[in-house]
């Protein structure tokens, strides 16, 4: 198996020796120490380095003789061999040491000059031996000390301060993307505009239509929508009216008719009697007749009346009272009745069987008033309900909202007595109507009858609002009253185009030329920003709307 030779120089740290065992691609790894290498007689170096081969799955052999070296290695478990061709073991300290102390006592050259020969033998021999690793690790060697000192300054200044010169490069390329984001990725602005406008009050007459073909807007006929809700409501009232639910009074009239020819009174059933403001009324049909003969007159009855006879009739009449009540019950009476012209009343019998039994009843007058308050109580409601189902791109003619009320049912019902405890309830359908227009004809009207200006436009229109409106044969008509702002000409993406790309100075001298423009402030993303970014994105219009003062 093929191993990588290393030799270490003696400057070389734990760190450099480390760096070499992770570079190796071999999986033995022999590292021979040099002369007074301090470096390996410390145990936590050794450990760092077996640790490093472990981790790197890499087999660290020292090949050296050097007895506090062996120890060290004993120590920590690492494999230990005396020369590139002796199989690498872990060494017994007790033994090995003693054994190596002897032979490097006899061995050991006694001065600079001795090991330098010695070295050289060793290498000449180690290069016979295993000629592939010992060129690698001479040309490992060569390229160190070539990059120990190249005779450029800066290339070896760079190579003494190899972690100065790290953290400068990461400095640098920091420095660059910082600038790319500032110069290139960050810029941004605000260019805020305030625009002076002027307020004009405006009042046309306007026409309505219902046919939507029918429109024109220049001729000022407008649109007309209607928008409608119904609901089904119900407000309870109270019933005002009384009622006698007694029995009637009932009995009996005399009645005669004196004829002066042939003839016949009618008495039909429900005809009327009074007396002191009290009516009974017929049960049946009755009749009175006279053929003309006196001799069919009754008795004393027939008697002669200027040269003629006249032949009085009799009979009786059943009656009952038309209400009840015991106020019907009355004596007989032989004066004060009044009925059908002609015919004369007494009651010989007095009038008798009416009771008094008093209970609440719907009057009609109730129900009306009902119906009033029901309009009323919710009339606010169904406004309100009625005017949020419209869109708000409607104008909402106020004076238009009307609600009527229909199929109103009362129960109980008009006449109908109320059951003790029960409250009567009116039940209503009622329908809420309002007229609306688009707010963009309107808009589109007031700019037609403004009259503009080219380099002008309407910033705002203030609430208009229809009064005077009425129905004609052909439509309706009314009056539209409102003011609106009026000022320049200028969008936000007309300043975008103006302002992107151009420097901040130029950019407001450029907008404060335009009519109407009192004064431009721009803000730049950050302080080094003195361009406005020719990416639109990155522009933000603000339009700040100052009126004029009167």
């Amino acid at each position: 198996m093929n191993k990588d030779v290393i030799y270490i120089e003696p400057e070389d740290d734990i760190t450099d020796i480390i760096s070499k065992i992770e570079g190796s691609k071999e999986k033995i790894v022999a590292l021979v120490p040099p002369k007074k290498a301090g470096v390996f007689r410390s145990v936590v170096n050794i450990k760092l380095i077996s640790k490093a081969g472990a981790t790197s799955e890499k087999t660290v052999v020292l090949v050296t003789t050097d007895p506090s070296i062996i120890k060290i290695a004993s120590a920590t478990k690492m494999p230990v061999t005396k020369d590139l061709q002796t199989p690498p073991a872990v060494p017994n300290a007790d033994v090995e040491v003693e054994e190596v102390s002897k032979e490097e006592v006899v061995e050991e050259p006694e001065d600079d000059e001795e090991d330098e020969k010695e070295e050289k033998e060793e290498e000449e021999k180690e290069e016979k031996e295993t000629p592939k690793d010992k060129e690698k690790e001479k040309k490992i060697k060569k390229a160190k000390k070539v990059g120990e000192k190249t005779g450029n300054l800066v290339i070896d200044w760079v190579k003494s301060h190899k972690k100065l010169t790290i953290f400068g490069g990461v400095g640098v390329l920091l420095l660059i993307i910082f600038l790319i984001w500032a110069f290139a990725i960050a810029p941004a602005a605000t260019v805020i505009v305030e625009i002076q406008t002027e307020s004009k009050n405006f009042a046309e007459n306007v026409n309505f239509t219902t046919n939507a073909a029918d429109e024109n807007i220049k001729d000022g006929k407008l649109y007309l929508q209607e928008k409608k809700i119904e609901s089904v409501q119900e407000i309870k009232f109270d019933a005002t009216g009384q009622k006698n639910k007694g029995e009637k009074a009932s009995g009996k009239l005399d009645i005669s008719v004196v004829f002066a020819a042939s003839g016949t009174i009618s008495i039909n059933a429900g005809t009327k009697f009074t007396i002191n403001d009290l009516t009974y009324l017929a049960n049946e049909n009755t009749s009175l007749q006279w053929d003309g003969n006196e001799d069919n007159c009754e008795n004393d009855k027939g008697r002669i009346v200027a040269g003629r006879i006249r032949c009085e009739v009799s009979g009786v009449v059943s009656v009952t009272a038309s209400e009840a009540g015991t106020k019907y019950n009355i004596a007989p009476s032989s004066s004060g009745w009044n009925t059908i012209s002609g015919i004369s009343v007494v009651s010989t019998e007095a009038m008798t069987g009416g009771t008094d039994d008093i209970v609440t009843v719907v009057e009609q007058s109730d129900v009306e008033k009902a119906k009033d308050q029901l309009k009323t109580s919710n009339e606010s409601e169904n406004k309100k309900k009625l005017y949020d189902g419209i869109d708000d791109n409607m104008l909402i003619i106020e004076s238009s909202f009307k609600q009527e009320t229909s199929t109103a049912e009362a129960t109980p019902a008009a006449g109908e007595e109320v059951k003790e405890g029960v409250t009567p309830v009116l039940k209503a359908t009622t329908t809420a109507t309002v007229y609306v227009v688009e707010k963009t004809k309107v808009e589109e009207f007031i700019a037609e009858k403004a009259k503009l200006n080219e380099d002008q436009k309407i910033y705002e229109i203030n609430n208009p609002f229809i009064e005077n409106f009425v129905a004609t044969d052909g439509g309706f008509t009314g009056r539209l009253k409102t003011s609106y702002a009026v000022g320049p000409k200028v969008t936000e993406s007309e300043i975008v185009d103006i302002v992107k790309g151009k420097g901040i100075g130029d950019v407001q001298h450029q907008l404060k030329d335009i009519n109407g423009i009192v004064s431009v402030t721009i803000n730049p993303s950050y302080p080094w920003v003195n361009t406005i970014p020719n990416d639109t994105n990155k522009i933000t219009i603000e339009l700040e709307i100052k009126k004029k003062e009167s």
